[in-house]
C-alpha cells in the first residue's frame, strides 16, 4: 500500500483553523470602530503632527486586521510573510524619501 493516502497527508502537515462568520463579524467591527475614531481624530482640534501620528497608527492597525484575517496570513505559511515584507521595506523607504524631500 502506498504512504500517499489522505491519511499520510493529513498526519504530516498539522491542521490550521480557519475563523469562522462570527470572528470576521469580530474584525469588521473593529474595522467599523477605528474608522470612526479616524474621523473622530481628522476633526478633532489636535496640532497637526499628533493628529498624523495617530490616524497613522490607526491607518496601521486596520492594515494588520485586513491582512491577517481577510487575506488568511494569519493561519497560512509563514512564507507569504517573506514575500510580504520586502514591499512593506520598499513603501516605508519610498515614504521616507518623499517625507525628507
Amino acid at each position: 500500500m502506498s504512504s500517499d493516502t489522505p491519511a499520510a497527508h493529513s498526519a504530516s502537515k498539522p491542521h490550521t483553523a480557519h475563523p469562522t462568520n462570527r470572528k470576521y463579524l469580530i474584525v469588521f467591527a473593529w474595522l467599523a470602530v477605528l474608522t470612526a475614531l479616524e474621523v473622530a481624530v481628522a476633526s478633532a482640534g489636535f496640532v497637526e503632527p499628533v493628529k498624523i501620528g495617530i490616524l497613522v497608527a490607526i491607518a496601521i492597525i486596520k492594515a494588520l486586521l485586513v491582512v491577517l484575517y481577510y487575506m488568511h496570513l494569519r493561519y497560512d505559511s509563514l512564507w507569504y510573510w517573506v514575500i510580504l515584507l520586502p514591499p512593506i521595506f520598499f513603501v516605508m523607504l519610498l515614504t521616507r524619501y518623499l517625507i525628507i524631500r
